[in-house]
């Protein structure tokens, strides 16, 4: 295999990070309609608007939701009939045609969390535009919370305690020892390189710098090339992560890399932190690691280096996530791919570097620079400078606490409409009402009054959560 065809295969996104975002703030529509991004009004705007006595709610709080266009806050109580509606419209959003493509309309404002999300979308020059598909359609089985047994370790020591398999895990104790057993070969296959010159001895090629909590890509050219149709095998991964401490502030100079003899020119220092597994692009998504918590990913508008001892200035996966124009990728000096053409899963396995965010996360808090897992989620999300970000992340709103008068946008992530309605199932409220929300779209709200005030999903009622105000 050439060395550029390594690059190309290699399948990590070196790109220039631009992200920003804008409320639609004139495309308000009432709540039983199907809204793009909504804005709320400002506080005090009306007297059937604001804080006017004519607006308070039972608990004696307001609130700002969907507003029509002459300012007017638009709330009801979603009867039967309503949720007949929303049924109805949610089946005539247009969706993703299988699990490999994309949503065949962009969304108005940037929205996702690189490696927590199903797409994300970043803003790159002005233009919004795609840059991940990760996991299934639908509702996926994504174990990346703290108090979740989902690191190689914990999954090691949950089977061999022969305790009860957590319902989160989505999976018997067969799946699980099976899944072990799959991680344990690929922490074989890690651990035999003691270092990256070990790497460089058997062969492999170099196609990244460190990138921050993940690590160097070293592709192995013998483990099966995807464009000839790479198969999964936990005992050769494609590529092996290498990292050290402050390795990702180095250029690729002094970073080193693999001489022609198969030696390594760069310091020493680099230890073994994961591996790498690609597919080929296929319409669903692959079948790798029993059980489901293995959410492969798919990276788009990405921007690689054209020699792998050169990085594309500034293209470190930055803050947030990242995604790149044809012309950004030029000016650059690098290749541009319209889509990597490949299903690619992270797998952190190695002995020192334990993944509190999960085996198969996108990031690894314990890969330097070293970073709290809560921290890390943060940091992955796409930011909205204007406004609290309430992600609405595999049919989970999140934990919510934002300031009185602080607006709040969710935005939806996930491959499926939602909406974000006042009250729950059993008792929904007047207070606010988003309306469908296809992927992409957002909805703003706003209270001016402390509390805790509930919401769900109309057509998702398990999906609830509840927004703490201070």
């Amino acid at each position: 295999m050439s060395r550029s065809l390594c690059l190309i295969l290699a399948g990590i996104a070196l790109v220039i990070v631009s992200c920003s975002s804008s409320g639609d703030g004139g495309n308000q529509l009432e709540a039983n309609e199907a809204p793009s991004t909504t804005a709320a009004p400002e506080a005090g705007a009306s007297e059937d608007g604001g804080n006017g006595e004519d607006d308070d709610t039972s608990d004696g709080s307001d609130v700002t939701g969907l507003v029509d266009n002459d300012g007017n806050v638009e709330v009801g109580t979603p009867t039967d009939e309503d949720a007949t509606d929303y049924f109805e419209l949610a089946a005539e959003i247009a969706v993703a045609e299988d699990d490999r493509s994309l949503p065949p309309e962009d969304p108005e404002a940037p929205t996702g969390a690189y490696g927590y999300s199903r797409y994300v979308y970043t803003t790159s020059s002005g233009e919004i535009v795609p840059s991940l598909i990760e996991g299934p359609r639908g509702r996926q089985t994504r174990c990346q919370d703290l108090d979740k047994n989902c690191s190689y370790s914990e999954l090691k020591a949950l089977y061999d305690s022969g305790e009860e398999v957590p319902e989160y895990l989505n999976m018997d104790r067969d799946t699980l020892g099976e899944l072990v057993n799959q991680l344990d070969r690929v922490n074989a296959a890690v651990m035999s390189y003691d270092s990256i010159a070990d790497a460089c001895a058997a062969g492999f090629v170099k196609s990244t710098n460190q990138n921050a909590n993940m690590g160097i890509h070293m592709i192995d050219p013998t483990a099966g090339s995807i464009a000839l149709g790479g198969e999964f095998n936990p005992d050769q991964p494609q590529m092996v992560l290498f990292a050290k401490e402050d390795g990702q502030t180095l250029d690729g100079t002094e970073i080193g890399s693999c001489t022609e003899d198969g030696g390594w020119d760069g310091p020493d220092g680099f230890e073994p932190v994961g591996a790498v597994f690609n597919l080929n692009l296929t319409e669903n998504h692959p079948d790798g690691f029993a059980g489901d918590i293995d959410n492969w990913h798919i990276h788009y508008n990405t921007c690689i280096a054209r020699s792998a001892d050169r990085a594309v200035e500034g293209s470190d996966m930055g803050e947030g996530g990242s995604a790149v124009t044809e012309q950004q990728c030029q000016n650059a000096g690098g290749r541009f791919l319209p889509v990597i053409p490949s299903w690619m899963m992270h797998a952190y396995v190695a002995d020192d570097f334990d993944a509190q965010a999960g085996v198969f996360s996108m990031f690894n808090p314990s890969v330097w620079p070293r970073v709290e897992t809560d921290t890390l989620k943060a940091s992955r999300t796409v930011d909205t400078e204007d406004a609290l970000d309430a992600p609405i992340n595999n049919f989970d709103f999140g934990d919510i606490t934002a300031k009185v008068g602080e607006t709040i946008r969710f935005s939806n992530s996930d491959s499926l409409p939602h909406t974000v309605t006042a009250g729950t199932a059993f008792d929904p409220s007047a207070q606010f009402d988003s309306g469908i929300l296809g992927t992409g779209q957002s909805f703003d709200l706003s209270f001016d009054t402390a509390g805790s005030y509930e919401l769900f999903c109309v057509l998702h009622p398990d999906m609830t959560a509840v927004i703490e105000v201070e």
